[in-house]
């Protein structure tokens, strides 16, 4: 997969008989994936290229202000779209000034002259430009005069919910991460480096490493069964996240302890995959009780991450 970075850098002479989707496609659930399927399809039926159209940062960073909580950085989600097969990717720089184009401006300047597009493939609540005036009906009618096809794709339904990137960070604030990971091409992952700090974990026989995670969005406080992903090793383990209400600290941390590991972590860069939430975060009486829960955490987790790895 090739990445344009910008609407200047579009090679248009690669894109030939592009079918487009346009998008923010966060966490590229299995509603986006299948909006990706869709895309594909249209792009063979034309003998075209697939085209992903998406921004840096998230639209929301600049319209409403502040940072959004995000399920996946830029670099899941480009490796999460080159997973599902398309050809190209366009990510663009959302300014103020991208957003107060007019829907019309959009589709001549950028679906027409940037990309020439054939086909335009969105899902079904897709809207566009100055003050989201563009919508799919405007898209339809516009690409009738201009010669391209419009394909709405209907809600991906799970359970009686339809999935959108809102519902399933949702679920993660929840801890419902097993839940969001039946929807998700992965389960949900916290990255970041190792960073030192109070030790606590080792005087109790289950050294932890401490890492600074660089998304904002958590899963809800409790002990965790993940998986650890150090250079080209994955690791089984348990994580906590919390603030430690037994030892009275303040602020969040995210600690994991990795079985079977030994050796110095500190620098190292992780990645915690979350695969099923175990309890909440519970303040003990005495650090005894706590050695024995989380004896027991180990255990729960070590059960269901065989059984995953068996599955």
């Amino acid at each position: 997969m090739q990445i344009f970075w910008g609407n200047d850098c579009i090679d248009s002479a690669r894109l030939k008989n592009a079918v487009v989707t346009i998008g923010n496609f966060d966490g590229c659930h299995a509603g986006h994936r299948e909006i990706f399927r869709r895309t594909r399809e249209h792009a063979r039926a034309v003998d075209g290229v697939s085209v992903v159209y998406t921004f840096n940062p998230h639209p929301g960073s600049v319209i409403q202000g502040g940072s959004p909580q995000l399920i996946f950085s830029q670099e899941e989600k480009i490796a999460a779209v080159e997973a599902c097969g398309m050809d190209f990717m366009v990510i663009v720089p959302f300014t103020r000034e991208f957003a107060n184009m007019q829907p019309e401006q959009f589709i001549e300047e950028v679906i027409l002259g940037r990309i020439m597009a054939k086909g335009v493939v969105v899902g079904h609540d897709f809207c566009f430009g100055r003050q989201a005036k563009g919508d799919i009906a405007f898209l339809k009618k516009i690409g009738q005069k201009q010669g391209f096809f419009v394909d709405a794709v209907a809600p991906v339904v799970h359970q009686g919910m339809v999935v959108s990137s809102t519902c399933l960070r949702g679920m993660i604030r929840s801890g419902d991460v097993a839940g969001a990971a039946r929807l998700l091409p992965y389960p949900f992952r916290l990255q970041g480096p190792v960073v030192h700090g109070m030790s606590r974990g080792r005087t109790l026989g289950f050294p932890t490493a401490n890492i600074r995670p660089e998304k904002s969005l958590l899963p809800a406080f409790g002990v965790y069964a993940v998986r650890v992903y150090m250079g080209t090793g994955i690791y089984p383990g348990v994580a906590n996240i919390g603030d430690n209400p037994t030892f009275g600290d303040e602020g969040t941390s995210l600690e994991v302890f990795i079985f079977e590991f030994k050796g110095d972590l500190y620098g190292n860069e992780l990645a915690v995959e979350f695969i099923e939430r175990l309890r909440g975060e519970i303040r003990f009486e005495n650090k005894e009780l706590l050695i024995a829960q989380i004896e027991k955490d180990c255990h729960d987790a070590r059960t269901i991450l065989s059984r995953q790895k068996g599955q």
